[in-house]
């Protein structure tokens, strides 16, 4: 099946010269698509870039993404040795014009205010680049595989519960035809109980009985809830993100049965009505999770 969850997790991470960066990316439901990010200074530049590539693959919810950088041991090396080098020249230089004698240790060299960002190694662009693009791939595949699961299994449910109400519709179609029957049988016992000679094709009854009927004839509507459960499957099975579509029949379904509850008078349809009801609620909640 083609549902896909709007729930899901993935994780990626990729390393290379030196730069390790590591990407989380989670999605929970939102009726359109939102990218929040969440990354160190070195990777802001790329955010647009994120987005787009998050976009194309995930069309509706919220979408968390949170990076991370580490530099690592290897060729490029963690230290930014130029810029340390550049600052003990100065401080020896300064120790030369004031006169005081040239003693720069290792020692006074960490305990500069600016160490951390004289010795962090600036990182080259097209590297983080090429980096991102790999743990950024490999997040974003985890998470769509755990989005088409769970997608698979809300369909599955989702399918199931439209096969009960397809049930519950056809015991409404059976019992429907029968009302106005029971009415007449009833409404002739009445009026024989109040001793009102009355013969069963009296014209005065049978006007009553096609009233009646007509006002609880339930045909259009059971014809129209039956058109919806079959586009719900159309658009279950379809390969397009439908959550929308599908949110909508729910609210179609839930009128067409509010109205057989209302026109029906039958304590058995009504029993009916109300367990439609329900399911078509936890129809919609199970919806409102898919894309």
């Amino acid at each position: 099946m083609a549902s896909i969850s709007m729930t899901g997790f993935g994780r990626g991470e990729a390393e290379s010269d030196g730069v390790r960066i590591e990407v989380e990316l989670a999605s929970v439901n939102r009726k359109q698509f939102d990218f929040f990010f969440s990354a160190p200074q070195e990777l802001a530049a790329f955010e647009a870039v994120c987005r787009d590539r998050v976009h194309a693959r995930v069309t509706r919810g919220r979408v968390n993404a949170k990076f991370s950088v580490t530099l690592t041991p290897g060729l490029a090396g963690g230290w930014h040795v130029d810029a340390v080098r550049d600052r003990v020249a100065q401080l020896r230089k300064l120790a030369k014009t004031v006169g005081v004698t040239d003693n720069v240790t290792l020692r006074d060299i960490l305990a500069l205010p600016d160490f951390e960002e004289l010795s962090t190694r600036k990182i080259d662009e097209s590297v983080c680049r090429s980096v991102l693009d790999v743990a950024l791939s490999m997040a974003l595949g985890e998470l769509c595989e755990m989005r088409q699961t769970e997608g698979d299994a809300l369909a599955t449910d989702l399918g199931a519960r439209i096969e009960r109400l397809r049930v519950l519709h056809e015991g409404i179609t059976t019992l429907a035809p029968e009302v106005p029957k029971r009415y007449q049988t009833l409404l002739h016992k009445r009026i024989a109980e109040l001793g009102v000679p009355m013969t069963v094709d009296e014209p005065a009854l049978a006007r009553e009985v096609a009233f009646f009927a007509e006002r609880c004839d339930v045909t259009e509507e059971l014809t129209r809830l039956d058109a919806h459960f079959n586009h719900f499957d159309a658009l279950l099975n379809a390969d397009a993100a439908n959550g929308r579509q599908l949110d909508f029949l729910c609210q179609e379904m839930n009128r067409e049965v509010n109205t057989i509850g209302s026109k029906a008078a039958d304590s058995a349809i009504s029993a009916t009505v109300i367990e439609m009801k329900s399911l078509i609620e936890t129809v919609r909640e199970q919806v409102q999770n898919l894309e």
